[in-house]
């Protein structure tokens, strides 16, 4: 059985891509839900694999299965939101100036395919 502790509260929001007519390909981020997990930073051996990769803040986020969410961020890039820091999107984006930014790096994992909890990789939130 795993054990965590969900003690930190954390946004989703997923990329949507489509086509308004008049004004071509548009991206927004829409709200897919929240939920909390266990946020252990990087350290060790996982920072320096990290940092040789240009990553310079990242983390590991364990949760609740919600398939959703799950499906959401299997297929559209994801960005979240540690601490469900209200300030962390502005004018409908995220904000990369904000600490509480990230984004999944490295796809999602269903743990043993149970169903119960997911399990990922973030890294700061940098923008296109």
């Amino acid at each position: 059985m795993l054990k965590f502790s969900p003690t930190t509260p954390i946004v989703f929001y997923a990329s949507v891509s489509e086509y308004v007519p008049g004004k071509g390909q548009t991206e927004t981020w829409q709200k897919i839900g929240t939920l909390y997990g266990e946020w252990r930073g990087s350290f060790g051996d996982r920072r320096l694999n990290a940092q040789a990769l240009g990553v310079s803040d990242s983390a590991t986020v364990r949760t609740f299965y919600h398939p959703d969410i799950y499906s959401k961020m299997k297929t559209n890039r994801t960005v979240v939101i540690k601490n469900a820091d209200a300030t962390a999107i502005k004018d409908g984006e995220p904000d990369k100036l904000n600490p509480n930014c990230y984004e999944v790096w490295g796809g999602v994992d269903n743990v043993l395919e149970a169903n119960q909890y997911m399990e990922f990789a973030v890294r700061r939130y940098e923008g296109l």
